[in-house]
């Protein structure tokens, strides 16, 4: 990623392209502009022409797909309020959707795989090289374009399909998944050489403890030969550890006001933990099981991407150091095999994955559990387990309404000086931010404000969006202060 003109907080910022750019007290944020479909608003130079304008230089590009009306598609777009760009595609058009992948496949590059890609029909050549000349106006205007890892969303549009022909998630221990990613990487710049760096979108494991939820830690099981084989070489049984995660769900149901309080005291300091940890070697040894195969998960991707793509800009998200150990990220180490760490500071509470959300859903099913459980020692364990403390003026019972000031500053502000100190760059460092995720409730224009505020006064220098199609006039407003 092009990094010139990036300077320090408080510095005149000098853009790689035209122009400069100043802002108020002479500080500046450097934002990524992350879309989603209708790609064919791109077409338009106006398009360009409105974030270059608003400040903005960098652009990735998600979920490379086409939009096709068909009558049992899918829906869009998912909020009223979404940018007018991109609700003018939508005009005249109709109401059912699917997502037909850009490129055609170079079968060549998947040779030796048993994942192969989706492919499309012919009827998409033409806008496909409508798209391939509005993504070369882009460059030549000054953005800097980026990839998104897409195999992990659309079933058409992204992922591999495996021997049975069908299309899904394949597990992160499988080398094959890591490889097929790379070969779709070399495909798309293949075809697509403007593009100079790429987003790989998790791996994830999942983090919630609420029933039912699409992030249930305790709802995820695989036993496939590649976890069991990972597990084998690292001197684990992986039923073991299965049962173990069910073993501690039970545990956690069964808590009391002594427990708990007992918890809490014996657990402070560096060395207070010590003695839980070793009264459950199985979770310690899960926690370094997930640990290895993500991490081995990203350095296949990352060296198979650098070797055929030494100048390709590699950047690697996760989620916040909160509750990162839950998904499976080691972010000290992950220096090694990305370029750019983007942790998703995603702070909404109306839905999944929102931090305050999350936060809910662990007081909330804590109490449903554990019915006799004070309310007090209810939030002291859910701050003791995320390792953070909630604002005095904005306790977790406040959580559905819109946050303050102090909310940024305390829960989004020490984050990200938890990540600069494991990275030791905060050059290094690209969070996201958002209003919302699947069409749940926004957070307010003014909360936008107070977090970019808080990125600022934490000393990072840029963040990413997401995403373009969800942005009101007010947002875009906000936005366009911090850039320019």
């Amino acid at each position: 990623m092009p990094r010139q003109g990036i300077s320090h907080v408080g510095q005149l910022v000098l853009t790689d392209i035209q122009d400069k750019i100043f802002r108020r007290d002479d500080m500046s944020l450097r934002p990524i502009m992350l879309t989603r479909p209708p790609v064919e608003i791109m077409l338009d130079d106006g398009f360009w022409d409105e974030l270059i304008e608003g400040g903005f230089r960098d652009v990735c590009v998600s979920w490379m797909a086409f939009l096709k009306e068909v009558e049992h598609g899918e829906s869009l777009p998912t909020r009223e309020e979404a940018r007018p760009r991109v609700l003018s595609f939508f005009m005249d058009k109709g109401d059912q959707f699917e997502y037909v992948p850009i490129i055609k496949p170079d079968t060549s590059l998947y040779d030796g795989l048993t994942l192969y890609p989706p492919s499309r029909s012919d009827e998409f050549d033409s806008i496909f090289r409508e798209l391939r000349d509005a993504f070369q106006r882009a460059k030549k205007k000054g953005i800097n374009l980026y990839l998104f890892d897409d195999k992990s969303y659309f079933e058409i549009s992204g992922y591999p399909a495996g021997p049975e022909g069908t299309r899904g998630f394949s597990c992160w221990n499988d080398p094959q998944v890591a490889e097929y990613l790379v070969a779709r990487t070399r495909d798309y710049v293949n075809q697509l050489p403007m593009f100079s760096g790429i987003v790989l979108d998790g791996p994830d494991y999942k983090w919630e403890i609420a029933p039912g939820e699409r992030d249930d830690l305790f709802a995820e099981r695989c036993f496939c030969d590649h976890c069991q084989n990972a597990a084998r070489l690292m001197g684990l049984d992986l039923m073991k550890l299965v049962d173990t995660l069910a073993e501690f769900k039970l545990e956690m149901q069964q808590l009391t006001d002594e427990k708990v309080e007992g918890f809490l005291l014996s657990t402070r300091g560096f060395l207070g933990a010590t003695d839980w940890w070793l009264s459950h070697p199985e979770l310690l040894d899960l926690m370094r099981f997930r640990y290895a195969a993500i991490e081995n998960h990203l350095i296949r991707e990352y060296e198979g991407i650098k070797k055929h793509l030494p100048e390709f800009t590699v950047m690697v998200s996760s989620r916040t150091p909160s509750y990162s150990a839950l998904t499976g990220h080691a972010l000290q180490r992950r220096n090694a095999y990305s370029d750019y760490q983007l942790p998703k500071l995603y702070l909404w509470a109306g839905n999944q994955p929102g931090f305050r959300y999350t936060v809910n859903n662990y007081a909330n099913t804590l109490s449903e559990w554990n019915p006799s459980l004070s309310r007090k020692n209810v939030v002291g364990l859910t701050e003791r387990i995320f390792g953070i403390e909630f604002p005095a003026d904005y306790p977790v019972e406040k959580f559905d309404d819109p946050a303050p000031l102090s909310f940024y500053e305390q829960i989004a502000g020490d984050e990200m000086k938890k990540m600069i100190h494991l990275i030791g760059d905060v050059d290094k460092l690209i969070p996201f931010i958002a209003l919302e995720h699947f069409g749940g409730p926004q957070i307010q224009p003014r909360e936008v404000r107070d977090l970019l505020l808080t990125l600022e006064n934490s000393g990072i220098n840029r963040y990413i969006f997401f995403h373009y199609g969800v942005i009101t006039e007010d947002v875009w407003s906000v936005l366009t202060e911090f850039s320019k």
